[in-house]
């Protein structure tokens, strides 16, 4: 279930998970059929990601991750995670950072295996 900023999501594609606001607030249920209006929903609430449901036609080219094998995902979460400190997993700020230390991560890995 590849996770897409609010600003790459397009028409067609389907909510894996329910989209709450800050208060709990059911925005969109999973399995909702994103259409334009879902979109500015979203984006009017401030919400900055939704995971939506992968389809063969689609790829996030952005996330390295989808290139290593799963295996090395795990592995490579897990020694992200041994840097911080009591990674708390309900604070969105530090869990953004914490997703960008594992790209990077991923990043570098992907270009090492290149070099090989």
């Amino acid at each position: 279930m590849p996770k897409l900023k609010v600003e790459r999501l397009q028409e067609g594609m389907v909510v894996a998970v329910d989209v709450r606001n800050m208060d709990q607030m059911l925005l969109l249920p999973a399995g909702c059929t994103l259409a334009q209006k879902q979109i500015g929903i979203l984006q009017a609430w401030g919400v900055t990601d939704v995971e939506v449901e992968a389809t063969d036609d689609f790829v996030d080219r952005d996330d390295p991750l989808t290139e290593l094998p799963p295996e090395e995902v795990v592995r490579l979460t897990a020694e992200t995670k041994a840097l911080f400190w009591q990674l708390d997993e309900t604070f969105l700020v530090e869990m953004e950072i914490f997703k960008l230390v594992l790209r990077r991560a991923a990043r570098r890995r992907l270009a090492e295996s290149a070099q090989q």
